[in-house]
C-alpha cells in the first residue's frame, strides 16, 4: 500500500475514527484506525462493537492495500508533521512508513485482517435530517445512567408525517425534542444515547444527514461520511401520552435564560445535604437552595396563564438545573398539585418529577460533627531541655607544705 494525502484531511479523519474507538478495549485491533484505498479514494475507518464510522477522502494512490494503526499514535504524528502532504508506504517487513518534507516515521502495524470491520448497510428507503446535534444536546442529559434500565440508557427517535421527535428519559424526568424532518411513515428507533452523542461531535448542525434503518443497524450518511449503530431492541414508553397526562392547577410565562441564571446562582450553595424548592406566590417565583454550606434564595417575575400560582413544590436541583439548560427562549411552566413539572418551549419539553419535602439542613450540626469527627491533635510533650554537663574544674593544687 501506497498513497499521498492532503495531511489536514487526513488528520481530520483520523480524529473523527479515534472518537469512536473505545477508550479500552480487549481487543488491540480495536484501538486502532483502519486505512484502505478503495475505488481510487483512501477510506479510514474506526469503531467499536456499537458504532462504526468510515469517511472518504481523496488520495493519490500509487498501490492498493490496507493497513491497521493505533489511532491516538497516527493522530500525534499528522499532528507534529509540518508538510502540506503527506505519504504513507507499507514497506515488505509490515512497517508503515509517514514521510512529509523532512520528517520520517516508521511504525509497525497489525494485521489488517485481523480488523473487526463492521460492515456498513446501505437501506433503500432513507429520509432526510439535519440538527442531530441540536437533538442530543437536549435529550441525550435525560437518559439512565444505570445499566439495569437499558432502554431508558437510549434515546427514542420518531420519524413521522408531523415531523421528528427525540425523547430522553431516567424515569424521574422527560426530555422532549422537536426536529424538522418529515417522514411518509412512521419509523421508530432506539438508538443508545453515547452513540448519538458520538454522532453528534461528528457533524455539524446544519448538516443534512440521510437516515435509513437496516436488520438492527440505522445509518446516518452523507456524501463520504457513514456512520452505522447498533439499535436496541424493546418497546420504548408512551412518553406522549404521560406529557399530555399531566393536569396542571396553573401555568406562569417566563424568561428560559432568567430562570436558568436564578437558579445557577442558588446553586452555589450545593452540597452533600440539599433542599432545593420552587415557590409560588401569585405572579413572583422564589427559588431557595439550603445545604450545609448555607441558604440561598432568588426570586423572579413571571406571568401568570391560568389558576392560581400557589404552593412549593421540591425538586432534585441537579437534574431540574440539566433541564433549564437545556431549554431556551419563552417558556411555560406547568404545575400539577402534586408537584408534577412540565417546561415547555416551541423546541423542547422537559418534565420533572417532584421529591418529598427533605428535611430541615442542620447547618450547626454538620460543623459541630465535622468538628467532633476531626482527630484530636494530643499536645506534643514538653521536651526536658538538657543539661550542660558540667566541666569539671581542675583539682585544686595541694598547698605546699
Amino acid at each position: 500500500m501506497e498513497f499521498t494525502a492532503n495531511r489536514e484531511e487526513l488528520l481530520s479523519a483520523a480524529q473523527d475514527a479515534l472518537a469512536v474507538c473505545p477508550a479500552k478495549s480487549p481487543l488491540p485491533e480495536l484501538d486502532c484506525a483502519f486505512l484502505a484505498t478503495e475505488d481510487g479514494k483512501l477510506t479510514v475507518a474506526g469503531g467499536n462493537l456499537q458504532v462504526a464510522l468510515e469517511r472518504r477522502i481523496p488520495a493519490t494512490i500509487t498501490e492498493d492495500g490496507a493497513a491497521i494503526i493505533d489511532a491516538q499514535l497516527l493522530v500525534d504524528m499528522l499532528r507534529r508533521l509540518a508538510g502540506d502532504t503527506v505519504t504513507i508506504k507499507r514497506n515488505s517487513n509490515g512497517y508503515l512508513e509517514l514521510t512529509s518534507g523532512e520528517a520520517f516515521y516508521g511504525v509497525s502495524t497489525l494485521d489488517s485482517a485481523k480488523y473487526p470491520r463492521l460492515d456498513i448497510p446501505f437501506p433503500e428507503d432513507t429520509v432526510g435530517v439535519t440538527g442531530i446535534p441540536t437533538l442530543a444536546k437536549r435529550t441525550v442529559f435525560a437518559v439512565s445512567e444505570t445499566d439495569d434500565k437499558p432502554l431508558m440508557k437510549c434515546v427514542h427517535l420518531t420519524f413521522s408525517a408531523d415531523g421528528l421527535c427525540a425523547v430522553g428519559s431516567d424515569s424521574f424526568r422527560i426530555a422532549a425534542a422537536k426536529g424538522e424532518s418529515r417522514s411518509k411513515a412512521t419509523t421508530e428507533l432506539l438508538i443508545p444515547a453515547d452513540s448519538l452523542a458520538k454522532l453528534a461531535r461528528l457533524v455539524g448542525n446544519k448538516d443534512e444527514l440521510r437516515v435509513g434503518m437496516t436488520g438492527n443497524t440505522v445509518v446516518f450518511m452523507k456524501e463520504d461520511f457513514l456512520f452505522s449503530a447498533r439499535l436496541m431492541q424493546g418497546q420504548y414508553f408512551d412518553s406522549a401520552k404521560l406529557l399530555s397526562s399531566v393536569r396542571p392547577s396553573f401555568i406562569v410565562l417566563t424568561d428560559a435564560a432568567l430562570l436558568r441564571d436564578a437558579m445557577s446562582s442558588v446553586y452555589a450553595v450545593i452540597g452533600e445535604h440539599n433542599r432545593f424548592s420552587l415557590s409560588f406566590d401569585g405572579s413572583r417565583l422564589r427559588m431557595t437552595c439550603e445545604s450545609e454550606y448555607g441558604a440561598s434564595t432568588k426570586e423572579l417575575d413571571t406571568v401568570p396563564l391560568s389558576g392560581n400560582p400557589a404552593g412549593t413544590f421540591w425538586y432534585n436541583p441537579e437534574k431540574l438545573l440539566e433541564c433549564f439548560r437545556a431549554l431556551g427562549g419563552t417558556m411555560m411552566l406547568k404545575t400539577a398539585a402534586n408537584g408534577m413539572l412540565v417546561m415547555e418551549t416551541d423546541e423542547l419539553t422537559c418534565l420533572q418529577v417532584p421529591t418529598r419535602e427533605p428535611k430541615a439542613v442542620e447547618r450547626i450540626a454538620v460543623r459541630q460533627r465535622a468538628v467532633k469527627e476531626t482527630p484530636e491533635k494530643k499536645p506534643a510533650k514538653e521536651a526536658k531541655p538538657k543539661g550542660k554537663r558540667k566541666k569539671k574544674e581542675p583539682a585544686e593544687e595541694s598547698k605546699a607544705a
